[in-house]
Parts: C-alpha cells; sequence; structure tokens
C-alpha cells in the first residue's frame, strides 16, 4: 500500500508499506521507494522512526510497548487532534497462530479476537504512554495528577463531581482537556 515514513531526523520519505497482521505493524515496517518500485526492501524498525502511514492507517513510534518496559513502538492513531492522544495497541492473544476463523465470523470480529486491542493515551514529554488500566485503582488521584494542568478540570475530578468519577468519564475527561490544552 502506498504510505511515507518519517525517520527521527525529520526526513519524510513517500514510498510503498507491505501491509501486514496488526501486531507485525507496530514492530516493524517493510519499505519500498516510490520512484524505484524495483528498488529492493528496506526493513525498519518503528523505533527508528517517528511515523509512517500506510494507506489510511496512521502510526506514531511512542513509549508504549504493551507493558513490556518503555520500549518505542507503533501505536495506531485514533484520534491526535489535542494534547493527549488516543492510539490502539495489539497484543497477539494465546496460540493467535493456532487460531482458525469460527464459521459465520466476520474477518473483523476474527482479527480481534487472534490480536486483541487496548486503547492507549499519551501526552507529548511523557515518559510512557497510559491505558485505563493505569486509572482504576484510585480514579480521582490519578486521573485529576494527569490532567493538572487543567486546574478546573483536576478539581471537577478532585472533587468527584458527576460524570468526572470513573472509567466511563475518561473521553469526556480527555475530550474537555483537549479543548483547552497548547
Amino acid at each position: 500500500k502506498f504510505g511515507w515514513i518519517l525517520d527521527n531526523e525529520g526526513n519524510k520519505i513517500e514510498g510503498f508499506i507491505k501491509y501486514r497482521n496488526r501486531y507485525i505493524m507496530q514492530l516493524e515496517v517493510i519499505f519500498f521507494k516510490v520512484n524505484n518500485p524495483q528498488s529492493s526492501k528496506t526493513k525498519y524498525l518503528a523505533q527508528n522512526l517517528s511515523e509512517y502511514k500506510v494507506g489510511d492507517k496512521l502510526y506514531h513510534v511512542i513509549p508504549h510497548s504493551g507493558g513490556v518496559g518503555t520500549m518505542m513502538r507503533g501505536n495506531l492513531v485514533v484520534n491526535n487532534e489535542g494534547c493527549i492522544n488516543e492510539y490502539v495497541w495489539y497484543e497477539r492473544a494465546s496460540g493467535y497462530n493456532k487460531l482458525k476463523q469460527r464459521p459465520g465470523e466476520t474477518d473483523a470480529d476474527y482479527s480481534e479476537r487472534k490480536f486483541p486491542s487496548t486503547h492507549v493515551y499519551f501526552k507529548q514529554y511523557d515518559e510512557m504512554a497510559v491505558t485505563k488500566v493505569f486509572f482504576k485503582d484510585d480514579f480521582a488521584k490519578k486521573m485529576s495528577k494527569y490532567v493538572a494542568e487543567n486546574k478546573v478540570l483536576a478539581k471537577k475530578i478532585k472533587s468527584k463531581e458527576n460524570g468526572y468519577t470513573k472509567l466511563l468519564d475518561i473521553d469526556k475527561i480527555f475530550k474537555e482537556y483537549n479543548e483547552s490544552c497548547e
């Protein structure tokens, strides 16, 4: 598929990227240059890029690798309209390579079963991306600290105002944060 890579030095190179499974696309990119489709392929590790796009899928390389340390990995962009960006990280299901598509199961459902997704949130300059699980224990304390730059929002969370008290409110909280951040 047509796409591009942006290396860590800020060089954008257009070309073709071989789309592979959801998990592998987070780790490495097989790239062919546009001006020479017969050129040999180049394999890039995601950690050596800052972002890449294949077809309509944009990946940012951020410090999140499914909970295993702070490795820099490509995460699929869901929303990057603010200071807290939302991504999807795909895991490999246990025995993923032996899973078979069930009769009547859609390709999307099969893919989700084989490579389950986790929503990931990242603020530029943070040391590591977080997931909803990060906020699970002591939601008010952790979330108010996470959005502390927005004093009004942090206060709503700390004082447990209605609509600012639980994981189900996370999308609303991040939307409100992003609307006022710089």
